[in-house]
């Protein structure tokens, strides 16, 4: 059937076809943006097109209510002349499956960093109450900038437990899980099983179970029965880490696999932090076609410890809020590595570049007594000698690595810091205290009062020379509140709005608002007041000093600040503490003199 336009929505080409459905570029001409409209298939069986419909129609406004960056938006969901259809964000770039069939290069980092995005993808639509039931290369598509998103929420959910259908298979055979085949009921766990076969196919270039010239019903049996082959026996130099990884993604009993996505995310940039600069080795050669990704985010050890599933709602809620302060918690420590790793990399190009520079000077010096030798041993000029004294000065004056004595004051004053700290978040966790202050948004004004709580507290520590020091101390906290901030704004205004939001990782849902012509030149935006908030105390010994970086601490967004070793001392962290709860004080002052960035 060809249609050119769904409703509202002007069709302007075919992106593809399935055998559930059609998925097209269209137009909304109301607020003239391009959408991808997905429809339902009008020729399956009457005995199960109104069950279906009603399926399709249903889980798709579910995963509308899906709102994150690993996961396509929906925007609409109707029918049409008997047609229904959702509408969604249209995504350029590449879809997985493209981006295998072309063969290009993609480095482990690159595979384990698609993955990952997909299990964050999953975790949050695990604790949503939502099963994918159809992940596949397919179904995930690739931006030129590295992000990876999840889509087809709304035809998969027509594979629920309780509904069958005669002689249909829903979902791709090679990446169901066991119980899919079986015919069991399925749960998060079965999309864990599909995105592990989705990672072996990533680094063998083909899924675990499938044979040459095998039939579907053979693959089902080796699905449910067969172990998957080691990847790294595959003679591809695929590390065995990846071993252990797909081994329990893989496992044919769900209780066995990662009882959470979030587990298999951290098991992947775990990897990728130990592996470092060796697991960007390409998989297979590179070429001028590979697809450009880079790493999202890393997640802390502590995270991947294996969390029991919730018996009842309460517990659910419970397990979602510690899932999500983790969560806040390892995008802070992620940014500790990778500010780390920029370090370790720029003090490796400083020593390269001071080697150069010696060596350098070495043979100028040679070839400087070569020149004098032939000279008969001339005295050099004057202005000649005293541009050496003055470079040799200078030499001189180069700053010394730090003293023994000035690093264990520092580390000293930390250690301090940290078990004050310590102290605080226990306590605000127990008292929950009010926010003295005000935070405010751009267009959005003052948002209402919260309460500070669900703090956590850590320190890492580097060896300099024989001691072991603190390098830095993270803190991570959440400013509550149960009511929520409205605004109605012009379109060009909630587009700056909603990118601050999302910058500082506030929850918003977003409606537009039409005129009586239909148009629709403003929108309404509703903030839920449930703001991550997290501080890096930061030793630099060098010169002898602490660098406070600030996420919505005190304020919206970030600030940087600097306190010398000196004026670093127990009535600064006590200001500090003030600063978090919103009370007046030196900190405050001082951040206004030091100035943020």
């Amino acid at each position: 059937m060809t249609i050119s336009k769904l409703g509202r929505y002007q069709i302007v080409s075919q992106l593809g076809r399935g055998a559930m459905g059609t998925v097209y570029q269209a137009l909304d001409p109301m607020i003239e943006r391009t959408v991808a409209i997905k429809t339902l298939n009008p020729n399956l069986s009457d005995e199960n097109m109104a069950e279906v419909k009603e399926r399709f129609l249903r889980e798709a406004k579910s995963a509308g209510r899906l709102n994150h960056p690993n996961v396509v938006t929906i925007y609409d969901v109707g029918e049409a002349e008997g047609v229904a259809y959702i509408s969604m964000e249209y995504l350029e770039g590449r879809s997985l499956r493209q981006v295998l069939d072309a063969g290009g290069p993609l480095s482990l980092q690159v595979i384990s960093d698609i993955a990952a995005q997909i299990a964050d993808a999953l975790d949050y639509a695990q604790r949503s109450g939502i099963v994918h039931r159809d992940i596949k290369p397919a179904n995930i598509m690739l931006s030129s900038v590295g992000l990876a998103k999840l889509t087809d929420f709304g035809i998969a959910f027509m594979a629920s437990s309780s509904m069958t259908q005669t002689g249909t298979m829903l979902g791709s055979p090679k990446y169901m899980s066991p119980e899919q085949v079986l015919g069991r009921p399925v749960d998060g766990r079965a999309d864990i099983f599909s995105l592990g076969v989705v990672l072996y196919e990533m680094l063998a270039r083909r899924t675990p179970f499938e044979l040459p010239d095998i039939t579907t019903f053979t693959l089902m049996q080796r699905i449910v029965t067969a172990p998957a082959p080691r990847v790294s026996d595959l003679g591809m130099d695929i590390p065995a880490a990846f071993d252990a990884i797909l081994a329990r993604a893989l496992a044919k009993r769900p209780e066995e696999r990662f009882q959470h996505a979030i587990e298999f995310a951290n098991e992947l940039r775990n990897y990728m932090r130990s592996a470092g600069a060796g697991a960007g080795t390409p998989v297979i050669a590179p070429s001028a076609g590979d697809v450009t990704l880079v790493v999202s985010r890393t997640v802390a050890n502590s995270q991947a410890e294996t969390l029991p599933p919730p018996n009842d709602d309460d517990e659910r809620a419970k397990m979602a809020k510690l899932l999500e302060d983790l969560d806040v918690f390892s995008q802070s420590y992620e940014q500790e590595e990778e500010r780390r790793r920029a370090e370790i990399t720029a003090r490796a190009k400083a020593a390269a570049a001071a080697a150069a520079e010696a060596a350098a000077r070495a043979a100028a010096e040679a070839a400087r007594r070569e020149l004098e030798a032939a000279a008969g041993g001339k005295a050099r000029s004057a202005l000649i000698g005293i541009l050496h004294e003055q470079a040799q000065a200078k030499v001189q004056q180069r700053p010394e690595a730090p003293s023994r004595d000035s690093v264990q004051m520092l580390d000293s004053k930390l250690r301090k810091a940290f078990s004050y700290l310590v102290e605080f978040v226990h306590l605000l966790n127990e008292a929950s205290p009010a926010f003295k202050g005000k935070l405010k948004l751009l267009y959005a004004g003052e948002l209402p009062a919260g309460t500070l709580g669900n703090g956590l507290v850590n320190y890492r520590s580097k060896r300099i020379e024989d001691h072991e020091a603190i390098d830095y101390i993270t803190l991570n906290y959440r400013v509550n509140s149960p009511k929520k901030a409205s605004v109605a704004l012009n379109l060009g205004e909630a587009r700056a709005l909603k990118a601050l939001l999302e910058r500082s990782r506030i929850n918003y849902n977003e409606r537009e608002l039409k005129n009586e012509q239909g148009k629709v030149p403003r929108s309404a935006m509703v903030i839920e007041c449930n703001i991550p908030a997290s501080a890096v105390l930061r030793a630099d010994y060098g010169a002898s000093a602490v660098r406070f970086e600030c996420f919505n601490v005190g304020q919206i967004g970030l600030a940087n600040y600097r306190i010398g070793a000196d004026e670093f001392d127990d009535e600064t962290i006590e200001e500090f503490g003030k600063f978090m709860l919103g009370i007046p004080g030196r900190f405050s002052d001082l951040r206004q003199s030091i100035g943020t960035g």
